[in-house]
């Protein structure tokens, strides 16, 4: 008779003792808390998925692939260097919680709002709805995106003084006239230094108006494109003489043109939807109570 078929029959036996149950599931007992026993506080673990978690907040690089690969190119000396970098964090951290430092920190409570609100932006799957979207998004919100109308222009100017203002605006009418009269004349030297630029190009009436005042921006994009000289133009600093080169009228851009900025738009309206779904779904699990 082999050893097999000896055995049979004693465990038959010792299966059926309650005895032997009881130090067999005690012994399970035992092995599954081994297994699941906490690891001391002065312990720490260094392993490949805490690596990667790591590298990924401390370089900003999100993408578990793409963390893992940085990992495995690394050479020896910047591995160990990562190494020493994380045990020495981790050090830090758990001194800091053990004194209490953690409790009551404003930074440590917005940082944990982040990475809650990190972990719902994760599983919005927020790239896929934005580009399945985007078509929808732009019909919707395009004329959030109009561009205004740009004017370009060359200016000759001419200051004023609240005492000499009818002697500015001769001036400069005698030099239009001078000008148009010739047009091969050349301007450069004509008038006044003016404190900001000679010439502008592609700007709108708001940037126009911070340099010249309400009045002059609206003048002169009331001026034709010509390669005269036209005014002049009353602005807050005195007179000028102006020849428009170019006038492009308000617009909105085609989604092909600003594909990137909408889809950004997009993306932040999307993540900001998804946390807020998130947080009222977590607040169902709390009462809130009000202490007056």
């Amino acid at each position: 008779m082999n050893l097999k078929m000896q055995i049979k029959p004693v465990v038959a036996v010792l299966v059926r003792e309650p005895l032997f149950i009881f130090v067999l599931f005690s012994a399970v007992l035992y092995g599954i808390f081994l297994v699941q026993k906490p690891v001391p506080e002065n312990t720490i673990i260094v392993s490949e998925a805490k690596l990667q978690e790591f590298y990924q907040y401390k370089r900003q690089s999100f993408g578990l692939p793409s963390v893992a690969n940085k990992l495995e190119v690394m050479s020896t000396e910047e591995r160990n260097a990562l190494i020493e970098d994380f045990i020495r964090e981790e050090v830090l951290v758990r001194e800091a919680r053990r004194m209490g430092l953690d409790s009551g920190d404003f930074i440590i409570r917005q940082r944990l709002i982040q990475k809650l609100e990190f972990l719902a932006d994760t599983q919005a799957d927020i790239p896929q709805k934005a580009a399945a979207s985007v078509s929808d998004w732009y019909e919707t919100h395009k004329q959030n995106y109009s561009q205004p109308a740009e004017i370009s222009f060359t200016h000759i100017y001419f200051a004023s003084t609240s005492e000499a203002k009818d002697e500015s605006k001769k001036q400069a009418e005698d030099v239009l006239l001078a000008l148009n009269a010739d047009p091969s004349a050349a301007s450069a030297g004509l008038g006044d230094r003016f404190n900001y630029h000679k010439s502008y190009q592609r700007k709108s009436q708001t940037d126009i108006a911070a340099h010249f005042g309400e009045g002059f921006a609206l003048a002169v994009f009331g001026l034709l494109i010509d390669e005269a000289w036209q005014g002049p133009l009353a602005s807050r600093h005195g007179y000028h003489l102006v020849r428009v080169v170019n006038k492009t009228d308000a617009a909105i851009p085609s989604l092909a043109d600003i594909r990137e900025k909408v889809l950004f738009d997009l993306k932040l309206s999307l993540t900001e939807a998804a946390r807020q779904e998130h947080a009222d779904r977590l607040r169902k699990k709390y009462t809130v109570i009000y202490d007056q």
